[in-house]
Formats: C-alpha cells, structure tokens, sequence
C-alpha cells in the first residue's frame, strides 16, 4: 500500500508514524525544502510548484494508491484530476466545502446544523448592515485562507468599523455574530471506504489569540450530554459528503447547545492526544479508513491532556512526567509556531489535568 500526502507539515509526520506499522510506504508533495523537514525520512519527497498535472504528480509519487491532504488550502482541479489515476479521499467535492467559510456555513445551515449566526459582505455598508442584523460584537473573517486566527478582526464599535475600513479592500467575507459561550468543543470521526463509522469522545478545547492552546477529555460536565448530538451532526455531514477519512468538527457550546464553527476535513490538533489516549490514533483511523481497513477502536481509555508548543523549544528533559509524552515536529521555532505538542494521560500518581495547567503556566507565563 502506498499513499501520497499533499502537504508534508506535522500532520503528515504523523500520519506517517501511524502508518509504518500498517505497512503503508508514503510520498509528500511538499512546497519548498523547509516545509518538507517534518517528514524527512519518512518517505519520498515531492518538490512541487504549482505547475505539474495530476499524471505527472501521480508518476512523480511512485503511483500512489491512495492520495489524501494534511490542509484544506488544497488545488481541488487537481485533485479531481488525481481521481483518474488513484482514490483520493476525502473526496475534492468535500474538501471544496471546508475551503471557503460562506460554503461551509451555508452547507451547514441547509443540513439543518445550527451555527452561528452569519451575513456574507463586500463593503463597509454590507458590514454595517450586517452588525443591525446580529448585533455587536460580531467577528469578519476572509472567506478564504484564513486559519489559527488570521484574517479575523473582531469589531465591538461603530470606530473599530472606522478603524477596519482604513485597510478593508471591499473582498468578500463572512461577519459572523460573536456568541458568548460555555466552552469550545470538537469532536473526530472517521468513515470507511465501505461506509462503516467511529467517533472519538467529545473532546474540550482551549485557544490562545486563535491558535489551539490545550485540549482534554473527558470534557466538562456542561458538555457531557452533547457526545450524541454532535455524532449525529457528524454522522449527517458523512453520510451527504459521502465523506471518507477522519473529519474533524469544531463547536461552541451556548446555552447547553452545540453551535458548529468549523469543520476540517483531515486529521486535527484537538484529536492529537488520541495518540496516548486511544487503541487506534485519529492518525492510524485515517488510513485504515482511506485504504478501506477495519476501523480501530476510538474509546478513551484514559482521561488525557494535550498542550500546543506555540514557539518554544521543549525536550523531554524539560518535562519530567512519566505519562507525558513530548512529540516534536523538528521544525524551527519561532513565535506563535506549532512545533510540537504534549500529551498527558492519567495514572495513579497523575492527573492530566493538573499536569496540563502546570505545564501551560511553566511554558507560557
């Protein structure tokens, strides 16, 4: 078996780990030579420029059986293309869904999952009609290319409006009502090639300036009951995607209700403490799922932590824990980059949660 990855980040090292044991062998499709570093060594290294046609990237891959992407901001003409040579999956109609936020709100919304409330514009009176409509504070998102926070401005005043048309060229985006919520929540799910399903628990998230700090589960007592509904969110959005891989789901809980935010259409940050957490990793689920294998078990089987590394260099020296396992990217540091992260599981002389709130205040503060 062997599997092209469009992107060659930390996602796709990761994959990579998962599916050596599998005796799956891997291609990268990568951008430039710093952006291949996490998955050196783990597989061929494709340079790619933008110009090449799904044949020659499908050649260039070794023919790859299967072909899958670790990002949305994918060339979905491509994509399609690499339909006619290997299964690429998720399929380039879902990933297209998730690329722009007007299409992936609006795909929501006519399944019927409720979100946040929303207006799409494309000038400073769009915006101001929008805010009578929702209310202030709302938050004006680029429709496109936007992720980890940027292309967000969150507007609280008639002046901050002021302020934002100062440097607003009139592109089209998405001003979304700002809610004030309980807690942040996401769930992963993974479907076969033959249409069989499995859910990860409800896991909760924390963000720092829009970039996921934190996640742990068993999540808080206010979200328990929404384990079922946001599998049923999923299980609908699976089913009329026709969706094969892991999808990962992102939520705000308001008012005891699940409000979708985001969708991912790949692996994902608040599923990495599935790692330690679970039999089968959101990693090894993903390519079982696209290479149509039985589907691992995705039951907790601990309570688990995990912490972002947003910019700083840690080693497992620097984290004397005996159930905390440091995954490194080997990727350079700089502000604010995810270069690892931190997985914690309960034992008895561990809680993870404690853990996780020493470990953010040893790092961040």
């Amino acid at each position: 078996m062997r599997l092209g990855i469009i992107g060659s980040g930390q996602l796709a090292q990761m994959m990579a780990h998962a599916g050596k044991p599998l005796g799956i062998s891997f291609a990268f499709a990568a951008e430039s030579k710093d952006g291949a570093i996490p998955v050196e060594g783990l597989g061929d290294i494709v340079m790619i420029n933008g110009d090449e046609t799904a044949e020659q990237l499908f050649n260039a891959m070794g023919q790859p059986d299967v072909v899958t992407v670790e990002k949305e901001d994918v060339n979905i003409p491509l994509l399609k293309d690499m339909q006619q040579f290997c299964r690429v999956a998720p399929n380039p109609d879902a990933v297209l869904v998730t690329q722009n936020r007007e299409r992936e709100k609006t795909y929501l919304r006519d399944l019927g999952i409720p979100t946040v409330g929303f207006a799409m514009a494309e000038s400073i009176a769009d915006i101001e009609k929008a805010v009578e409509e929702l209310g202030f504070p709302v938050i004006v998102k680029s429709v496109e290319q936007g992720y980890d926070g940027k292309n967000q401005w969150r507007l609280k005043t008639q002046d901050d409006i002021a302020e934002f048309a100062n440097h607003y060229d009139g592109a089209r985006v998405i001003v979304e009502q700002w809610v004030k919520f309980t807690g942040e929540v996401s769930m992963i799910a993974a479907r076969s090639v033959s249409g069989n399903k499995a859910f990860y628990p409800l896991t909760e998230n924390c963000h720092k300036n829009g970039i996921l700090l934190t996640s742990k589960t068993p999540a808080s007592d206010w979200a328990i009951e929404l384990d079922s509904v946001a599998q049923d969110y999923l299980l609908k959005l699976m089913d009329k995607m026709d969706y094969v891989g892991v999808l990962a789901m992102e939520c705000f809980v308001v008012d005891g209700k699940l409000l979708v935010n985001e969708l991912a259409p790949r692996v994902h940050n608040s599923g990495h403490w599935t790692q330690e957490g679970c039999e089968a990793s959101q990693f090894e689920n993903h390519l079982r799922a696209i290479f149509d294998m039985p589907l691992g078990n995705t039951k907790r089987k601990t309570p688990t932590a995990m912490l972002n590394l947003l910019g700083v260099k840690v080693t497992s020296d620097d984290v004397d824990i005996d159930s905390a396992v440091v995954h490194w990217y080997n990727k350079s540091v700089r502000p604010g980059r995810k270069v690892g992260h931190i997985n914690i599981t309960k034992t008895d002389s561990v809680d993870p949660f404690e853990v996780l709130e020493r470990l953010e205040k040893q790092f961040y503060q």
